[in-house]
């Protein structure tokens, strides 16, 4: 199996001519180059982007999962789990 050297870089476009220390592993090997618009990306109302503080967002998917949460499946489901450990110590 081959193996996969990726990396990530992050960098606005300001000129068509590009330094890219980055790649200088990769001289002479034949390589994928994709670019995508970050700009472009639609971002979910409810979804938040680590370290964009976007409390607001953390708020309102913590609400909604609060109020769909089943808190007495949680406790039953650990319980049943501890009779099963103990049904497999036996």
């Amino acid at each position: 199996m081959a193996t996969v050297n990726l990396i990530r870089i992050r960098k606005t476009i300001d000129s068509d001519t590009l330094r890219l220390p980055e790649l200088i592993p990769f001289m002479g090997h034949t390589v994928d180059i994709v670019i995508e618009d970050q700009s472009s990306n639609k971002v979910p109302v409810a979804a938040t982007t680590p370290g964009t503080g976007d409390w607001d967002a953390f708020a309102r998917a913590a609400k909604a999962l609060a109020a769909n949460y089943d808190f007495d499946a949680v406790a039953d489901q650990d319980a049943q789990d501890l009779r099963d450990a103990e049904d497999q110590m036996k």
